[in-house]
């Protein structure tokens, strides 16, 4: 990494995926026969480049503490592997991007935008797909989607946004008592719009695994939407949120809305 913020470096991986009672890998061949897969290899090359004009940061010996959240920082990543190469079972093309900035509203707060994109060029089982950031805990996680179930949805392309605006007390410092309690709103919005290809659905396509789970759907025309409502700096160091499910709320087994709870401590 260099000083003018500019980073850059180069991972080799090398993995095998295992099934599980949980998430077994069933092959379905051309006549429809299933064909149950112990495990498979991939050996990977990753090249990554970030960049954040202006970031500081606040250097330990094993940890980073940013202290200019302002900064806009961009993100670029490609994960490729060749079929039989080193042992890989597919040939695999993944390309991410990502952008991230804080914008000051002086006295009305901040708000933090993270948005995100990607695709997978090959034909892959659907471990190898695009699969969501399903947060299964009652804890406020940052780019995750608190009512969405584990493997609910699949793709193989996808743009998300994370949308947090922390009103810094501008409606609460009107009510005499919130104020004294110095509570502070935050409002939410968290989306993701995704895309499985032809290719890449076992039922359209063989020689893919089938999904481990029934209930698992390729997104539409609608993208996934949840938003929130929150007070932070309660008793200094607890935050609370309410969030809603806006979009498809006809799926079995989900949770349309709920209360969500971090430990966050602002000063």
């Amino acid at each position: 990494e260099h000083y003018n913020g500019l980073a850059y470096g180069a991972v080799i991986r090398n993995r095998r995926e295992y099934a599980t009672e949980y998430a077994v890998f069933d092959r379905i061949g051309p006549d429809g026969t299933i064909s149950p897969v112990k495990s498979y290899d991939m050996t990977e090359l990753e090249l990554k480049f970030r960049y954040a004009k202006d970031e500081k940061f606040y250097q330990t010996r094993n940890l980073r503490y940013p202290i200019t959240f302002d900064a806009l920082i961009f993100n670029f990543s490609h994960v490729m592997a060749k079929k039989d190469l080193l042992g890989s079972s597919y040939d695999y093309h993944r390309t991410d991007i990502g952008i991230q900035k804080r914008f000051w509203f002086s006295a009305f707060g901040y708000t933090d935008v993270i948005l995100k994109a990607g695709k997978v060029w090959n034909k892959v089982p659907f471990p190898l797909l695009i699969i969501p950031n399903a947060n299964l805990s009652y804890t406020i996680q940052p780019e995750s989607y608190s009512l969405m179930n584990a493997m609910e949805f699949m793709n193989d392309e996808y743009f998300s946004w994370d949308v947090t605006y922390f009103l810094n007390g501008w409606l609460f410092n009107r009510i005499p008592l919130l104020k004294k309690l110095k509570w502070r709103e935050i409002v939410s919005c968290r989306g993701l719009y995704g895309h499985l290809s032809d290719k890449n659905n076992p039922e359209l396509s063989d020689g893919l695994f089938a999904f481990p789970i029934a209930d698992t759907r390729a997104m539409g025309k609608t993208p996934y939407v949840e938003v929130g409502v929150g007070i932070e700096n309660i008793f200094k160091v607890l935050r609370l949120d309410y969030v809603w499910r806006l979009t498809y709320r006809d799926s079995p087994g989900i949770d349309k809305s709920g209360l969500r709870i971090s430990l966050h401590m602002t000063f």
